[in-house]
């Protein structure tokens, strides 16, 4: 055979080589000269660099977040990320760390108001960014592990990992759930709706499979347009001919059009159910009610304020209620936010130990004892008597002094004060009210202090806050170890609460919570569970916060939002009394029927009625969850089985070799 001859077939087979690699798996297409595209050479530029992608999702991301809430900017932000997930490229460890490295500084931009109470709440900003940075390359790995080796469908992997990993942060490390993904929607009422089917994380689960079914649509969109302008491929191209515009058109057609197909039935089924359950809500009213006044102060907080500011905060907000009951005769509860009252309440057990403290002063167990129990009646007294003079029940933030058998315990409380119930004594015995005064002796002093109404308001107890905030409200093990107390500005820990507590006013039930307790979704459905087994199921929920800490910055954004999932996920109003905003009245639609200014005062009085609506997600709420969970648990058991059997292959390959 000549040279010739050779040389001729060898052309022939690069030809062929060529054509059979015109359209490859990821997407790309060779021009006639055996070059990339313009496009192609771009996309693989970007591919070389993954940290640019990685930074522009997170960018997208941030900004359809408080403070800028451009929304819509969610339905793309994943984009970049699920190029790096849908990538043939195999990523090495050093990009998955840059990705980590781009989750901390999103996290750090999305919590600066962490650094606002005093200096040292610096460490815990970065010390949180730093571990939920982690969270992005978590979401690229474990998708890729879906997509490439079970070769799942893209938008159902992407969409159940992004949903699962907020279930773990929403447990892991005392959980956070704050800038959340379908917290951008917030607004989009009917979308939201079917927090009461899978809670926030089936918002986000459909956010991210609409934006990877974008993502896919314009993958194959790309591949056909791209390819057609190459002049190889899928659609072949001698000349510019209608014909051939027209094929590429029904390519495009049959290809791209299936992703968005797909995406527009999740999507309208879920605006569908959203209309239903709307219209169902407004078909269903309850006309029982009651008028709870919300009493938003604005005063700024900082860990150093003197005793001076807090006696400032307390004649501040005695104003503001007073304001209010002048205004509102008809109340059914006046609430003050999360520890603006300027007293302390005190308590105790059975046998109070006495303070180290006073362990050289004169003062005897019993003696203690005596005193400690003054000092509570006192202080619940105080409370009695300003509900008495606002001549409306109050619930109340105040911090709590329990002298227990092992020492002191500071509790972060709302107390409650309203009317005393009347009991008729038998046998002649004279009518008494539940705290054991005397009616009769009640109102001839009622009469000498002008008093002519005869009322008489009783404390009936307290909620303890239970979730409480690490490095915030606590130092882990500072019990264990003291000098972990003093290493930190918290001059002692608070002690979490055991239980919830739901309260009568008028013919509904309230469950108060406290600070963020409602940005952990189980936990505000685990403590109506267990008021629902104890047959005193809720019928309001209130969070009473102290945000002055943050300066009216967008943490106030992100909590309200926070306050908006928990009342759809329970179907039950949520409202919330905030110091600095933002105060609000939610409905169990998710609608913000009433809001605070920011970093100013206002007095919002809501009319708040029973929910007609149940919520599937509060009573089987756990089998969502798990499922999420269990897929994340799936994939990494799928990666560690692949990795042996690679592993194993290498090793018998070495020992055959």
């Amino acid at each position: 055979m000549s040279v010739r001859v050779v040389n001729e077939m060898k052309r022939v087979k690069v030809r062929g080589d060529r054509d059979t690699k015109s359209y490859r798996g990821d997407g790309s297409a060779d021009s006639p000269d055996g070059t990339q595209s313009i496009h192609e050479r771009g996309l693989s530029r970007l591919l070389s660099q993954p940290i640019i992608l990685a930074i522009a999702g997170a960018a997208l991301l941030w900004a359809a977040l408080p403070p800028l809430d451009w929304w819509p900017l969610a339905w793309i932000a994943a984009v970049p990320w699920l190029i790096l997930i849908d990538s043939p490229k195999t990523w090495t460890r050093r990009q998955y760390i840059q990705w980590g490295i781009v989750g901390f500084f999103f996290w750090m931009a999305a919590l600066h108001w962490l650094r606002l109470p005093h200096w040292a709440t610096s460490f815990g900003w970065v010390a949180l960014s730093f571990y939920l940075g982690w969270y992005l390359s978590a979401f690229i790995g474990l998708s890729r592990i879906g997509v490439r080796l079970l070769r799942l469908p893209l938008n159902v992997v992407a969409a159940t990992v992004w949903a699962g990993l907020e279930v773990v942060r929403a447990h892991l490390l005392t959980g956070f759930t704050m800038a959340s993904l379908s917290h951008t929607q917030y607004r989009w009422i009917s979308l939201l709706q079917i927090a009461d089917l899978g809670g926030a994380y089936a918002v986000s689960w459909v956010i991210m499979f609409e934006t990877s079914c974008l993502y896919l649509a314009a993958k194959r969109f790309r591949e056909i347009w791209f390819a057609r302008t190459a002049g190889q491929g899928v659609v072949p191209q001698p000349r510019m001919k209608m014909d051939s515009l027209a094929q590429t058109v029904r390519q495009t057609i049959l290809r791209a059009a299936p992703p968005l197909i797909v995406g527009s039935l999740v999507l309208g089924t879920t605006l569908l159910y959203g209309q239903w359950r709307l219209s169902q809500f407004k078909t269903g009213q309850v006309n029982r009610s009651v008028r709870v006044a919300l009493i938003q102060g604005s005063e700024d907080i900082r860990l150093e304020d003197s005793e001076e500011k807090r006696e400032r905060i307390h004649r501040h907000y005695l104003d503001l209620a007073f304001q209010a009951a002048r205004s509102h005769r008809d109340l059914d509860l006046m609430v003050w936010p999360e520890t603006v009252y300027g007293g302390f309440l005190i308590d105790h057990d059975d046998s109070p130990a006495v303070p180290a403290t006073w362990a050289d002063s004169d003062m005897t167990p019993e003696r203690f004892r005596e005193q400690i129990g003054k000092a509570r009646e006192h202080s619940q007294r105080s409370l009695e008597t300003l509900a008495q003079h606002l001549r409306c029940p109050l619930l109340i933030g105040v911090e709590t002094v329990s002298y227990t058998s092992q020492g002191p315990r500071i509790f972060n409380s709302a107390a409650y004060v309203a009317l005393c119930e009347k009991i008729n004594a038998s046998q002649g015995g004279r009518e008494r009210f539940s705290d054991g005064t005397d009616v009769k002796e009640a109102n001839e002093e009622s009469g000498k202090k002008g008093d002519s109404t005869g009322q008489r308001y009783c404390y009936f107890g307290r909620y303890d806050k239970m979730h409480l905030v690490m490095f915030g409200e606590y130092v882990p093990f500072a019990d264990v170890i003291p000098l972990l107390q003093r290493l930190t500005p918290l001059s002692t820990s608070t002690t979490p609460g055991r239980t919830p507590v739901a309260f009568p006013v008028g013919s509904l039930l309230l469950s108060p919570n406290i600070c963020y307790e409602s940005v952990i979704p189980h936990l505000i459905r685990n403590q109506i569970l267990t008021l629902r087994a104890q047959g005193q199921e809720p019928d309001i929920l209130l969070n009473l916060t102290n945000d002055g800490w943050f300066w009216g910055s967008s943490e106030l954004d992100m909590h309200l939002i926070c306050g908006v999932f928990r009342a759809l996920e329970t179907r039950k109003p949520f409202l919330i009394a905030a110091n600095t905003g933002f105060s609000a009245h939610i409905g169990p639609d998710g609608r913000i029927y009433q809001q605070g200014p920011r970093r100013d005062v206002a007095i919002l009085v809501a009319d708040v009625t029973r929910s007609p609506l149940r919520s599937l997600y509060l009573d089987y709420g756990i089998i969502p969850n798990t499922l999420l969970v269990s897929f994340i648990v799936l994939l990494v058991i799928a990666k560690c089985l692949s990795a042996s059997r690679t592993f194993q292959r290498k090793i018998t390959f070495r020992r055959s070799a």
